[in-house]
């Protein structure tokens, strides 16, 4: 099984050089140990709530990715409406940040964060908070296979689905899944571009 602590090394491997990760933990020599200990809690929330969807190297492109298998190469982290996260006990996420980084620093950072908070949309929706794939295997559509499950959920329950991302590069292959860019904001006064995406309840293959 991919358990959280291959989903934590693949994360850190993934976002070594996103533009997120790079704003928010600036040191090259520790970047990758703190992404995986801090998008680890999420990790962790998540798989407890159900909504992560794993491509394994064992079963490659074949059949349809799920927890089970061994290392992974691609993870989709999803939230679905009513969904209820399973946080440890300690440390809360604002806390290891502030471990990390500092707090004054960490209520920068939460404070760029925050802007995000208007940009999802009124209406229930799917939520892709996550998308990995390990830099090895980039390229190969790895990406759009481990992302058809939580589509066909959210199209199935004629849901639409929100996103945001730092990556410049990831908005044109989320325009080739059927989504749309609906606000651009750029982060604190130091941080990144970050793009909100939409793909409607409406949008078929």
């Amino acid at each position: 099984m991919a358990g959280v602590p291959e989903l934590r090394g693949l994360l850190a491997r993934a976002y070594a050089d996103d533009p997120l990760m790079r704003w928010i933990f600036p040191d090259d020599a520790t970047r990758a140990d703190a992404t995986a200990a801090w998008l680890g809690l999420f990790v962790e929330a998540y798989v407890g709530a159900g909504g992560v969807d794993v491509l394994d190297v064992e079963r490659g492109a074949r059949g349809e990715p799920s927890v089970v298998g061994s290392p992974p190469e691609a993870v989709a982290v999803w939230r679905m409406p009513g969904a209820a996260l399973v946080w440890g006990a300690a440390p809360s996420v604002g806390g290891l940040l502030a471990a990390l980084v500092g707090v004054e620093r960490a209520r920068e950072i939460g404070a760029g964060l925050a802007q995000t908070r208007g940009l999802a949309p009124d209406e229930p929706h799917a939520y892709l908070h996550f998308l990995a794939v390990d830099p090895e295997r980039q390229g190969r559509g790895r990406g759009r296979e481990v992302l058809a499950p939580g589509l066909a959920r959210a199209t199935g329950a004629g849901l639409g689905v929100h996103l945001e991302t730092t990556n410049a590069r990831a908005v044109p292959f989320y325009e080739r899944l059927g989504f749309e860019v609906t606000a651009q904001i750029t982060l604190g006064d130091d941080g990144p571009p970050l793009w909100a995406m939409w793909r409607s309840p409406d949008h078929r293959p």
